[in-house]
């Protein structure tokens, strides 16, 4: 494997302190070993509201951000959850 030198898009901004792995990641989106569809559940319940409707402010939502490839995240991102 070839060490990562250079990163290069648009970054979009998710300043939020200790996003745990559980919000990352919610467990339902892990049932199996295929990572197909794993793009769906990626920050899923900020995201979408209880109906399953995008989130008009959350930032990955927005025309500006829908597709970037990169995420400045805040402080502790990818903290322990209860999967640990």
């Amino acid at each position: 494997m070839n060490d990562i030198t250079t990163i290069e898009g648009v970054g979009a901004p998710l300043p939020l302190p200790n996003l745990d792995t559980d919000q990352i990641m919610p467990k339902q989106f892990l049932r199996g070993i295929d990572k197909a569809g794993l793009d769906r559940g990626l920050l899923h319940d900020m995201r979408f509201d209880a109906n399953g409707a995008p989130r008009a402010d959350f930032v990955l939502n927005q025309p500006a951000w829908r597709d970037t490839r990169v995420l400045v995240a805040g402080p502790n991102f990818g903290c322990g959850s209860s999967r640990e």
